[in-house]
């Protein structure tokens, strides 16, 4: 807490308290247990508060300071502008720290999220902390007796949920200046790593260290006008209710292959990779190559990308693999794949726009890798292009 000592003293009681309600226990257990003593299940669990009245009313005495404080620094004295500005993130941070934390809160809004601030001034619009104090001593005397027997209505069920999300609040205060974990240090593949984790195929050191690879093997088993070929009728299966995929093990690999593009393609993004020719005169390797007679004819079916994207493929590339839109087609991908296996079910009943949008999305990822392997003077314009940029 030594970066903190210019918070107002009433601040820093405050976050005393905080640090004192979460020394034990987090914010997941300690929610359960205000449920479970506000909220008893009808069941005789061992767990519920009412068995244990040495932590109810340990829970209890550290409850209620953080009325007192919270009320004291937000509403009845001047703000404490370093406190709310300590306690502040913006959209990129808050993006980090949801995937960070171990809990994410799920009654506060966004904007009560990056500024916790909103949560207390909310909670005591109606009611001061005296309020909040003497319903739950009344509460603790009926749990202590356990003969805790609350009628839900409107009462009731406002103290109880201003008291969820004012402990939601505060943990997100103790995570953000208490132990600093919304702040940890994160490596550059951080990003990465996230994507990875929601990915059915994960990043295989080959690909990692090349993921060139991938396309040049995906170009090796067709060409271009083959691919989409392929992919067409894969889309006419997946739109039909009566008709299935007689050949399903290759559609089931195609999909596999459509996936490793994507990671490709997100790590030449991330990494902001070129393409290196393997072979002056060929395209790919000595066992599989794109000759420039079949690279010529293959412009003929790059007919959906922009035209500045089929100048330079990685502007398209840097601007389509970011983690939500591939998540998205990636699903998508895997909904076609459900209907083209089987009878019955189809995507026809989806969005029309959208399922024609993530079919010229496949399109263009493939013109556009189609031309980066292709083109064995592209690479070099790009790093002219880059450099020009640098300067």
């Amino acid at each position: 807490m030594e970066g903190n000592l210019n918070f107002k003293k009433e601040t820093m009681a405050f976050i005393d308290a905080i640090e004192n309600f979460f020394l034990s226990d987090g914010v997941g257990h300690h929610l359960n247990f205000l449920k479970n003593w506000v909220n008893p299940s009808q069941n005789e669990f061992d767990y519920l508060p009412q068995k244990h009245p040495a932590k109810l009313l340990g829970f209890y005495e550290k409850l209620v300071p953080l009325f007192d404080y919270s009320d004291l620094i937000f509403n009845r004295i001047e703000a404490d502008t370093a406190f709310v500005k300590a306690i502040e993130l913006d959209e990129c941070n808050l993006e980090r720290e949801s995937v960070v934390l171990d809990y994410c809160p799920k009654l506060l809004s966004k904007g009560e999220m990056k500024n916790p601030k909103f949560t207390f001034l909310d909670i005591f619009i109606f009611f001061e902390s005296d309020s909040y104090k003497m319903v739950y001593k009344e509460w603790l005397l009926a749990g202590l007796e356990n003969k805790l027997d609350l009628d839900w209505d409107q009462y009731v069920a406002a103290f109880y949920q201003n008291t969820m999300k004012m402990l939601e609040a505060c943990w997100l205060i103790h995570e953000r200046l208490v132990t600093k974990n919304s702040f940890k240090s994160i490596d550059r593949y951080y990003h990465m790593a996230m994507f990875e984790s929601t990915s059915p195929l994960a990043f295989d050191q080959e690909l990692f260290d090349d993921p060139f690879k991938a396309i040049e093997f995906f170009f090796s088993l067709d060409n271009l006008a083959g691919h989409k070929t392929y992919l067409k009728k894969w889309y006419k299966m997946a739109l039909s209710e009566e008709h299935r995929l007689s050949d399903v093990a290759d559609y089931f690999f195609l999909y596999n292959q459509f996936t490793k593009l994507l990671n490709a393609g997100y790590l030449i993004a991330t990494k902001k990779l070129i393409y290196q020719e393997a072979l002056s005169e060929g395209l790919i390797t000595k066992d599989r190559f794109i000759t420039s007679e079949m690279y010529n004819k293959g412009l003929c079916e790059v007919n959906t990308l922009p035209a500045e994207h089929i100048e330079n493929p990685y502007r398209f590339v840097a601007s389509f693999f970011v983690p939500e839109k591939i998540k998205q087609l990636r699903l998508g991908l895997l909904e076609w794949l459900y209907a083209a296996f089987s009878t019955g079910s189809s995507i026809k009943l989806m969005d029309k726009e959208f399922l024609f949008e993530q079919y010229e999305t496949m399109l263009m990822i493939m013109e556009a890798f189609f031309l980066m392997i292709g083109n064995p003077s592209l690479s070099d314009d790009i790093k002219d292009e880059r450099r020009y940029y640098a300067e």
